[in-house]
């Protein structure tokens, strides 16, 4: 039986993975060679018109005139959250409210079938997938970073005759040579990021189970999980407006998706991509956390939330079928 509900829900979700699974696979390419065919340097004019945003930015705006920032910010590409929140939300929520709200739920649990193994099944295809689609967006960076080169403009430099000194030359005029982005930027600084996306995603699909635990009607639990999203996203927002509102970051868990802070710490200092306290450089107390400490937070919350929907869905009443 346990087979059974594998394969049931690996084919109710298996054509919406692939049609997700095509978009974040390309798209970091196709961005990331969008990027390479300019010279970031000339950009800098344009990144100091907007110094006034910098506030809600987790990294200096200058930080996106190198190319392990302006990649990272792959990661925030709206593009890339929705392919994620659609996967979460929408298979999340199927699990109890979809199946009551199809009338299918007592069919499922007339078989031999315990209730947590509905849930466990679930589970296990959805994470799977999730994690896939993660995988496949780092394929993308990988294949985006090893595939592509990139200008970069180098000056000619004054050569002494018969010294052989060679000195810069701020008269000579600059000149793009094509360099592999390879050279320019790693593709395992992004592993810690592509790991807080699997954790928000985590987090989501977590709240998006438990909110179908509880309720009757799929498109009242896909109606709360987006509610749930959008004023932590409110928040999250406000924390950053000024820093009398700071105090509201601890109470939204997208304080803990910081992929573009984790991408600069990693290319300044490797060893820390993998660290769960930054007490040592943080300027506050709400920056003490490292990459792991901040994957962990949100794969906590999803943990919880996973707990939760169990216990709910064990011990609750399920209505009769419409």
């Amino acid at each position: 039986m346990f087979r059974i509900l594998l394969k049931k829900y690996y084919q109710e979700s298996i054509w919406l993975w692939l049609a997700l699974a095509l978009v974040l696979f390309f798209f970091p390419w196709v961005r990331i060679w969008t990027v390479s065919q300019f010279e970031l340097t000339g950009f800098a004019p344009l990144i100091e018109q907007f110094k006034a945003f910098e506030k809600f930015s987790p990294v200096p705006l200058e930080q996106f005139l190198t190319y392990h920032g302006i990649i990272g910010i792959t990661y925030d590409e709206p593009v890339v959250l929705l392919c994620v929140l659609t996967w979460c939300i929408s298979r999340g929520t199927d699990v109890v409210s979809g199946e009551l709200n199809r009338g299918t739920m007592e069919m499922l649990l007339a078989q031999p079938v315990q209730r947590w193994m509905l849930l466990t099944c679930h589970a296990i295809i959805t994470v799977s997938g999730l994690a896939l689609l993660c995988l496949l967006i780092y394929l993308g960076v990988y294949l985006g970073i090893n595939t592509n080169s990139t200008p970069v403009a180098t000056n000619t430099p004054w050569t002494i005759p018969w010294l052989g000194w060679t000195l810069p030359n701020p008269m000579a005029a600059k000149q793009l040579t094509q360099i592999p982005l390879s050279q320019l930027v790693q593709p395992q600084e992004f592993i810690a990021a592509t790991m807080n996306l699997f954790s928000l995603g985590f987090a989501i699909l977590g709240i998006g189970v438990m909110a179908s635990s509880f309720d009757q009607y799929r498109w009242r639990s896909i109606g709360i999980v987006i509610g749930v999203y959008v004023l932590n996203l409110l928040l999250f927002i406000l924390s950053k407006s000024t820093p009398g509102m700071s105090m509201f970051k601890p109470f939204t868990f997208l304080s803990a998706y910081q992929p573009d802070w984790m991408v600069q710490l990693v290319h300044n200092e490797p060893a820390k991509q993998w660290y769960w306290s930054n007490a040592s450089s943080a300027k506050n107390w709400q920056e003490t956390l490292g990459p792991m400490g901040y994957i962990s937070v949100l794969m906590g919350l999803g943990t919880l939330a996973y707990a939760v929907a169990f216990w709910k869905f064990t011990r609750r009443d399920l209505p009769a079928p419409n």
